[in-house]
């Protein structure tokens, strides 16, 4: 299959910017990307944009329906709120979200997502479940907890549960070892999850200094800082994503230079935890997340504007492009996955297609140049501007596309290499 539009993609060297382009599909993947060449038979998106699907590096499936609720500090916000609702998400309730979280999530743009179920095992096989109906790339793994849990547990059986769970583990739908954090955790649990994944060779998850009365207190259970702590568990390595990483020294990001941060602004911002060291944080692979439900939603184009808008307050700028970039290839390697975070060829065929007159309304100036273009992006894009999401070549979200002409004439700017 033949897709023509207007492409927009990052890659290698920078950004990719064809005004007239074609992505040929075969199979799920993508054959050929780049300046349109006549075809008979193809997929007309024109004069819409094409851009690669996002990655949500960081989200908590369960808490979807408390988005916006009751902002406080972290440790009182999951008490009262958090794990009342995570004590229900099993059974067909955790079947239903698990189905709305993923429509919801596609219709916002997002193909590639790390995710927590609740601590219910039968919740992970909900959410796996889910994400293989539509084909999307994710980790997804239980917050395991020894310490305050919401369920009657032992550590034996957090432990014996993950392993058992962990044989859901393939490559496009990673089972993620996810201690939830430190102080939901002893530290033979915390041990144990760094036994599970080196030795099944598994992806980690779990949150970092998120605010500072819980890195207090992790300190005062462990008698070690919290990056310390988690490296004695093993914990620490090239497949670890650690979130927030907002109260941080120089010496941890130095520890931490080789793993991934999942960076959660607008959840950040909700909670009132601070901001994180952008620059600091470059040292390591960098990806979005949304952090549903602190986070508002499942927009990471909405996740990224708050990262434009948190870091430029702190008196550092950063180009629309680096933000989309973060979004999207950023993301991916943060993840491990090479095969998604672009449009080119031999990647998945993840893609959404931006409405033309959203991103540049027909009154407006043309764009005029690429850079203009991705700051357009950035600032427009939206729910309400994503016209179609395809999955391997496979449309998942939003109309079929009509063979009628399109809305105006693709625009005349010249197509740009690596803007």
């Amino acid at each position: 299959m033949i897709f023509r539009g207007h492409v927009v993609t990052p890659t290698a060297r920078g950004w990719a910017d064809w005004p007239d382009a074609r992505i040929e599909v075969e199979g799920e993947q993508i054959r050929v990307a780049g300046p349109w060449h006549r075809a008979r038979d193809y997929v007309d998106l024109r004069p819409h944009i094409l851009f690669p699907g996002l990655v949500d590096t960081h989200a908590h499936v369960p808490q979807l329906p408390i988005c916006g609720a009751h902002p406080e500090d972290l440790l009182n916000w999951l008490r009262k709120w958090v794990f009342p609702l995570e004590k229900q998400f099993r059974g067909a309730r955790a079947r239903e979200l698990s189905r709305r979280f993923m429509h919801d999530m596609l219709e916002q743009g997002t193909t590639t997502a790390a995710l927590y179920t609740s601590a219910w095992p039968d919740s992970v096989d909900a959410c796996f479940a889910a994400a293989e109906e539509i084909g999307i790339h994710a980790w997804i793994g239980p917050p395991l907890m020894d310490e305050g849990a919401y369920r009657p547990v032992t550590t034996t059986r957090v432990i014996d549960e993950a392993r058992s769970l962990a044989a859901l583990d393939r490559p496009k739908l990673r089972f993620a070892v996810s201690p939830r954090f430190a102080l939901s955790c002893s530290e033979k649990l915390l041990e144990a999850c760094g036994d599970l994944a080196r030795e099944r060779d598994l992806p980690v998850q779990t949150h970092l200094a998120e605010q500072p009365e819980e890195c207090r207190a992790v300190r005062q259970r462990f008698r070690r800082g919290y990056v310390e702590v988690y490296e004695r568990a093993g914990l620490v390595g090239p497949q670890t994503i650690f979130a927030h990483c907002i109260w941080l020294t120089a010496a941890d990001w130095r520890r931490i230079a080789h793993t991934a941060v999942a960076h959660c602004p607008t959840s950040n911002v909700f909670l009132r935890s601070g901001v994180m060291d952008w620059r600091k944080a470059q040292i390591a692979r960098v990806g979005f997340g949304t952090d549903v439900g602190a986070g508002p939603d499942l927009s990471v184009f909405r996740v990224a504007r708050m990262a434009w808008t948190v870091h430029s307050l702190a008196g550092y700028m950063i180009d629309a492009g680096d933000l989309l970039r973060t979004a999207t290839l950023g993301g991916a390697a943060a993840l491990g996955f090479d095969e998604v975070g672009s449009l080119e060829a031999g990647k998945s065929a993840d893609f959404i297609v931006l409405d033309a007159d959203h991103i540049v309304p027909a009154v407006a100036p043309a764009a005029e140049s690429t850079d203009d273009l991705l700051s357009r992006i950035l600032h427009r894009a939206g729910r309400s501007s994503i016209r179609q999401v395809y999955v391997a070549g496979r449309l998942v979200a939003g109309d079929s596309p009509t063979a009628s002409s399109p809305a105006r004439p693709p625009s005349s700017r010249r197509a740009a290499g690596c803007g």
